[in-house]
């Protein structure tokens, strides 16, 4: 009986290994109706991990740590699910737990660390990673976390020297010298950086996310010297390979703005002002990725009164897809009171954050889909929304990976087509909310700081502070591939870019015409 359940947990295992994971939950769930066991649990619990059923992966876990509190894998992965689920508290009581339990564990030194490292607890992030590297200083990933985070707090040098170290450990960690082309300006094509990365892809056996990395470090590269034929040549083949990899629709886009129109368009906010509010004063920041939102978190984090939490993506976990139709259509008549439970989640989770100020900023970018359900359930908030040349700000998306892609980043009309639909959508957010909605042009912000400073810092009624113009001198951490652009003095060669590429991307370009 014994060694027949050990055959089929291979077997179910093996299937874990090759991604075919709802055939593993299928077996799994037959196998444990007859066996209790705390191994086959944990499998379970990383199957639903790995298709994002975050919820049912940790009623997994617990039930494996339940039936053996000794496995302490199981302890990590509960941990790591938790942390997905914004739980952070109950997720760092578990990290804590399986160290005390197994104290040489790399792992969860690890995930602590992301944990720390995500809710701006920098300092417990570094001596977490620093704890896992004595115990193996021989793994690139842990290298390369710590030297995201010492980016991130503007300590280039020292996140050099670890990018530098991962890529020492392995040559494939191609990720790294992505992240070493963004923090380095390229003079000639003899550059050492560039010739070793061209003998990579020569010489190496790299899976297509290998050889991404190193197409798009070689796209900048290419650009800083201004040859924009390489530059696209490359940035044309990363966007190829990560696009093929990537399951999307642009349909899936189109029916969410239908149904937000369709939701919204009747909304009156008079109605629904006896429901229940956020008290906390929060700014956020929204709008396309790379339009100079991180540039504007920058100016308004170095208020004494503000503190940046990031990009979160709270209003949309915590919120709107806690709401189903029926409490939607409660909300809409004034008479809910349920929105107190998501409103104190909310709050509970962003306690959970280093924040040492009575105003926080949240910069998710995607929250220009929410605009409709922050005004109902912050009504004391602050929107503030970027728009930069659709040119620019398309092709400035086309030459960067990004950490959460949906897919239409990485191809060329469907990039343009999602740009439209966001600028339809912010314009009927307009039409509904005029004024409370403050738009902020990229380009007047970097040929005018001075006075676009001034109209945030009065929209958010805060005071003017002559910090705010020097937001570069300041330590605000920044955790997006924007982080060199934003540690710099205001510049104005960002400008206009897409001048050079405009044959390249003349079909994306052609797209957005009407937007111009």
């Amino acid at each position: 009986m014994v060694q027949n359940l050990k055959y089929k947990s291979e077997i179910i295992s093996n299937k874990f290994q090759a991604g075919k994971y709802q055939e593993a939950i299928n077996e799994l769930i037959v196998l444990l109706k007859n066996n209790e066991n705390d191994f086959l649990w944990n499998l379970l619990g990383l199957c639903y991990q790995k298709l994002s059923k975050i919820n049912k992966s940790i009623d997994c876990f617990d039930r494996a740590i339940n039936i053996n509190p000794k496995n302490i894998a199981a302890y990590n992965n509960f941990g790591i699910s938790l942390k997905q689920s914004k739980r952070y508290e109950e997720a760092e009581t578990i990290f804590n737990q399986a160290i005390q339990k197994k104290p040489d564990y790399i792992n969860t030194y690890v995930n602590l660390g992301n944990l720390k490292n995500e809710t701006y607890h920098f300092k417990e992030a570094i001596n977490n990673y620093l704890k896992a590297l004595e115990i193996n200083k021989n793994i690139s990933s842990i290298h390369f976390n710590l030297a995201n985070v010492y980016q991130s707090l503007n300590k280039i040098e020292e996140a050099e020297k670890l990018y530098n170290t991962a890529l020492s450990i392995n040559k494939k960690f191609t990720i790294a010298d992505h992240k070493l082309s963004l923090l380095k300006k390229y003079n000639s094509e003899s550059d050492p950086h560039i010739k070793e990365m061209l003998a990579k892809i020569k010489n190496l056996e790299l899976n297509d996310n290998e050889k991404a990395y190193l197409y798009f470090a070689l796209g900048k590269a290419y650009e800083d010297i201004s040859n924009y034929e390489k530059s696209f040549e490359y940035l044309k083949l990363g966007n190829e390979i990560k696009r093929k990899n990537l399951f999307y629709d642009i349909k899936v886009h189109k029916q969410l703005s239908q149904k937000i129109k369709e939701n919204f368009i009747n909304l009156n906010l008079s109605k629904i002002e006896n429901n229940k509010t956020c008290d906390q004063e929060i700014i956020f920041i929204l709008g396309m990725p790379r339009s100079g939102t991180t540039l504007v978190e920058q100016i308004l984090a170095s208020h004494s009164e503000v503190t940046t939490i990031g990009e979160t993506n709270l209003v949309d976990d915590l919120i709107v897809k806690k709401i189903d139709r029926e409490l939607f259509e409660q909300i809409f008549n004034g008479n809910n009171h349920k929105n107190i439970d998501l409103i104190s989640n909310y709050l509970k989770t962003v306690n959970s954050y280093n924040v040492k100020t009575k105003i926080i900023l949240d910069k998710t970018l995607t929250n220009f889909w929410n605009i409709g359900f922050i005004k109902i359930f912050f009504q004391k908030s602050k929107i503030i929304h970027i728009k930069r040349n659709p040119y620019d700000n398309c092709l400035s998306i086309y030459k960067n990976i990004f950490e959460s892609p949906e897919g239409w980043n990485y191809d060329e009309l469907e990039l343009a087509e999602y740009y439209r639909l966001y600028d339809e959508i912010m314009k009927f957010w307009k039409n509904i909310f005029k004024s409370e909605v403050l738009d902020i042009q990229y380009e007047d912000l970097i040929n005018h700081q001075e006075d676009s400073t001034k109209k945030m810092l009065e929209f958010c009624n805060l005071s003017w502070q002559q910090n705010c113009l020097k937001f570069h001198e300041n330590k605000i951490a920044i955790k997006t591939i924007s982080v060199n652009q934003a540690n710099k003095p205001i510049y104005k060669t960002s400008i206009n870019k897409s001048k050079f590429y405009k044959e390249n991307l003349k079909k994306m370009f052609s797209k957005l015409d009407i937007l111009n």
